[in-house]
């Protein structure tokens, strides 16, 4: 018997319903809830295509959607100046800087200057902080998925073993912080960890964030342990064609894991609930705003 599958593409309709719901709720007291995006690119470059898109996505659920479109040649005080805009405009809920940005600029200060309260990406350094004093925050999309998945298969993080394998800023390091909030026991690894392979197998939860491609073998694993793979690589397949896979080399840690363990597949594992949970973080910007609006109406009639 092989391992359940954590179908991140299902899981994610799920969630999108519930914020469509809420989103209604929203715009039922007068609320905003409008994400604005900030592209640095020529026209016909990807990231627009993907912005485009996530846009859409964006209007199923009755998100307003707003991309704010710089030169390739955009400066740094140029973005600054958009960001410092759209921190004090009320109708927008969340704030989102695609990457790259033109040479030169460089991203963590950019991104630092979006406010707290907008950051639909969970990537101002006062989120991240926030995470690790367990304060109310917007967290990073990625991490938050991960953790949603995980906690979608029933098996409670609380004393397990988990076992991130990369230490990247925005995407390993902050699970690691997160299960870390939900007391697990958590390992952080990166390319200098010795003796990696054996600590991959003692993990109850591994979650596979290098970017190398079918790093995770089957040997890596014990059987009944839930397996995330974050990991999204292009490689080209027996026929010459490229192909997506993950970190993990799917079919054989399925089989391996067994009836009692969960694997997430690549593509239609965490790519689409990161997606869901950029959405959830500007459902739940807009909610904050909304809460906060009414604090200050109720305080005023009480001072009027």
């Amino acid at each position: 018997m092989t391992a359940r599958l954590i179908d991140g593409k299902a899981l994610a309709e799920r969630f999108r319903a519930d914020l469509a719901a809420r989103v209604r709720a929203l715009k039922d007291v007068g609320a905003s809830v409008r994400l604005d995006a900030i592209l640095c690119s020529a026209a016909d470059d990807a990231s627009r295509v993907y912005a485009e898109n996530q846009g859409k996505t964006a209007g199923t659920l009755g998100i307003e959607f707003r991309l704010h479109q710089l030169p390739a040649t955009a400066t740094r005080d140029e973005i600054a100046d958009r960001i410092a805009q759209l921190n004090v405009e009320p109708a927008c809920s969340a704030i989102m800087l695609h990457l790259p940005l033109p040479a030169g600029v460089d991203a963590y200060s950019v991104q630092s200057l979006i406010a707290p309260e907008k950051d639909a990406e969970g990537v101002n350094p006062a989120n991240i902080g926030n995470i690790v004093y367990g304060r109310s925050s917007l967290a990073p999309c990625t991490a938050l998925a991960v953790v949603k998945m995980i906690e979608h298969t029933g098996v409670p993080l609380r004393g397990k073993r988990a076992v991130v394998i990369g230490a990247s800023d925005h995407v390993g390091k902050p699970i690691a912080v997160l299960l870390m909030r939900h007391d697990a026991t958590v390992i952080s690894c990166n390319k200098w960890t010795p003796g990696i392979k054996e600590l991959m197998y003692t993990a109850d939860l591994l979650v596979a964030a290098a970017g190398v491609p079918e790093l995770i073998v089957p040997d890596c694993v014990k059987p009944g342990a839930v397996v995330v793979d974050v990991g999204v690589n292009r490689v080209a397949g027996a026929d010459g064609k490229m192909r997506t896979v993950g970190d993990v080399s799917f079919a054989q840690v399925r089989e391996r894991l067994g009836s009692e363990g969960w694997i997430s597949p690549v593509p239609g594992g965490v790519g689409p609930m990161t997606v869901t949970m950029l959405l959830e973080n500007v459902v739940q910007a807009a909610e904050r705003a909304a809460g906060n609006a009414n604090q200050n109406a109720n305080a005023n009639l009480k001072t009027g």
